[in-house]
C-alpha cells in the first residue's frame, strides 16, 4: 500500500494538510513586498532563490482571524503547475507519513465551489486534518491574475 507524507500546518487554530510532493521548501522569514491593486488574500510579493513569488495569506483564503506573525509563524513554498507561492501559515506542527487507506473523502456537506482546496480528511492523534488540494486553493483566474502580477516583475 501507498504511503502518503503530509506537511502538517496550523492555520487560524485549525490544522491542514499539503502533500509534500507539491512542497519545495518552508522559509521562516520572507521580505514582503505589498502590490497595489492585489487580490485580498495576497500579502505581496517576496524574492525567493532568484523567483519573484506571490505570498499567499490562508487566513484570508479560508475567513479567519489573521494572527500577527510570531517566531513559530512559516511559509510554505508550493508549485501549482509553473507558478510558486509561498502559503502564510501560523505554524509547521509536523510531517507525517500516512498509509493511502487513512485518506477520507470529505463530507458532500462540506464541499462546494467555494471549499475546491479540501482534497481529503485524515485524523492524526484523533484530530482531523484538512487535506489540502493546492491546485483548489486558486481558481484558474486567480491563477492568470498572480501569474501577470509575478511576470510585471
Amino acid at each position: 500500500m501507498r504511503r502518503m507524507k503530509q506537511v502538517l500546518c496550523d492555520v487560524g487554530g485549525n490544522t491542514y494538510g499539503i502533500d509534500i510532493a507539491h512542497v519545495q521548501g518552508i522559509e521562516k522569514q520572507l521580505n514582503i513586498t505589498p502590490v497595489p491593486n492585489a487580490p485580498q488574500y495576497i500579502e505581496g510579493i517576496a524574492k525567493l532563490r532568484d523567483s519573484v513569488i506571490p505570498v499567499f495569506s490562508l487566513h484570508k483564503k479560508f475567513g479567519v482571524e489573521v494572527k500577527p506573525e510570531t517566531g513559530d509563524s512559516k511559509y510554505i513554498v508550493v508549485k501549482l503547475d509553473d507558478l510558486l507561492l509561498a502559503f502564510q501559515v501560523d505554524m509547521v506542527a509536523e510531517i507525517v507519513e500516512l498509509p493511502e487507506d487513512k485518506f477520507m473523502e470529505a463530507p458532500h456537506v462540506v464541499v462546494s465551489e467555494e471549499t475546491n482546496y479540501i482534497e481529503s480528511i485524515i485524523c492524526v492523534d484523533k484530530k482531523l486534518v484538512i487535506v489540502l488540494d493546492v491546485h483548489g486553493v486558486l481558481t484558474e483566474k486567480e491563477k492568470e491574475k498572480l501569474t501577470q502580477i509575478v511576470n510585471e516583475y
